[in-house]
């Protein structure tokens, strides 16, 4: 049987074929231009550094098309950045070119990350507010296990009974969810406007809290121990291969152990690239509260 390894030179030729089919925007350059850049220096490769490299999974997606002489580009391209998905991508015979596949990899490594990455102690203490941590023992079992993710033992229920406020209009619950770079990247900007839109709307949000290994409901349970009117549940969303730092806000009137799902309202998809930016989205978020507690109802209840 032949050898079925692919070696460093195979793999370098096949991105700089990706990168020769790509056509940059701006100054209507190639990177065929790159590539044959790329095989003169082979000789000497100790000259490329990486600066001089085309990092191919942060060309945005609406500016790529690799269909061969397409009969209409402009409207292709006008296609392409009415949506975020992969279109235009052409084919290699019945496969997809190398560069959609070096791409996806990328995109899936990054969401891999983004789960992964270790909670930042050091952020979470900046926050100031009572820390909280639910069932999981570990982020494996907080992945396998949503349904502890939504218990509290009774150690930090008693930080709840002693350190949050009581009778609150709204309680906030802080968590990293599935995405801790979407938690330090966005919550800065996000806070400051949420509280600032709830001061303004002289709407008492208690003492938030931050809750390792955070599930949804688990804003049910505090909410319900502390007598909120509204429980308001910020964490990382789950990413995607196009989306991995987003936040997620999650509304509920009247919290309660077991409460469905429908009657949550949800503002998803908080970040500055492609979804809304986070300072915006917390003026929204206090002014949709504000709605809430005055009609008393959340979810599919209330008419958006």
């Amino acid at each position: 049987m032949a050898n079925q390894n692919i070696n460093e030179e195979a793999i370098i030729q096949a991105v700089i074929k990706a990168l020769g089919d790509l056509e940059l925007p701006g100054d209507g350059s190639s990177t065929a231009g790159s590539g044959a850049a790329v095989r003169a220096g082979q000789a000497d490769r100790s000259s490329v550094s990486d600066e001089s490299l085309v990092d191919i999974a942060m060309i945005p997606e609406e500016e790529i098309c690799l269909v061969e002489n397409p009969k209409n580009k402009e409207a292709l391209m006008r296609l392409k950045r009415s949506t975020p998905a992969r279109t235009a991508t052409g084919r290699a015979g019945d496969r997809e070119k190398t560069m959609i596949n070096i791409r996806k990899m990328a995109n899936l490594s990054a969401a891999v990350d983004a789960v992964w990455t270790p909670l930042n102690k050091e952020f979470v203490g900046s926050l100031g507010y009572p820390v909280l941590k639910s069932m999981p023992s570990s982020k494996e079992e907080y992945l396998m296990r949503p349904d502890l993710g939504v218990l509290l033992d009774d150690a930090n229920m008693n930080i709840v009974r002693t350190q949050l406020k009581k009778n609150p209009d709204v309680q906030i619950v802080i968590g990293e969810g599935q995405s801790n770079q979407g938690l330090e990247k966005s919550m800065p900007e996000l806070l400051p406007a949420l509280l600032q839109g709830l001061q303004a709307n002289k709407i008492d949000y208690g003492t938030p809290c931050f809750v390792e290994y955070t599930r949804v409901g688990i804003g049910d349970l505090i909410g319900q121990e502390v007598g909120a009117k509204v429980v308001c549940v910020i964490l990382g969303e789950r990413p995607g291969l196009l989306s991995w730092d987003g936040l997620g806000c999650y509304i509920t009137y009247g919290p309660k152990v077991g409460i469905l799902e429908s009657k949550r309202t949800c503002v998803s998809n908080i970040q500055d690239n492609g979804g809304t930016p986070p300072a915006e989205a917390g003026a929204y978020i206090s002014d949709l509260i504000a709605r809430i507690l005055k009609e008393q109802k959340s979810g599919v209840d209330l008419i958006i």
